[in-house]
């Protein structure tokens, strides 16, 4: 297995990153089914602030798309 993972070769887009919110939320309330309440707290936490930067490179992205026409 390699040390470093290998690097992307485009940034990551807005729905890129929601597709992993997605999949991290399932993966909260799965914790949660399994009694597992501190780590699926922890996670919706940091889901939370992923969302909020999420909210903002919207808001970035749209503000660019308004610029540039």
């Amino acid at each position: 297995m390699p040390k470093n993972p290998p690097t992307p070769k485009e940034p990551a887009s807005a729905a890129d990153i929601e597709r992993s919110i997605q999949a991290l939320n399932r993966l909260a309330e799965r914790l949660w089914g399994e009694d597992r309440v501190a780590e699926a707290k922890a996670l919706l936490d940091a889901l939370d602030a992923l969302n909020r930067a999420l909210d903002r490179i919207r808001i970035g992205e749209s503000r660019r798309a308004a610029t540039l026409h």
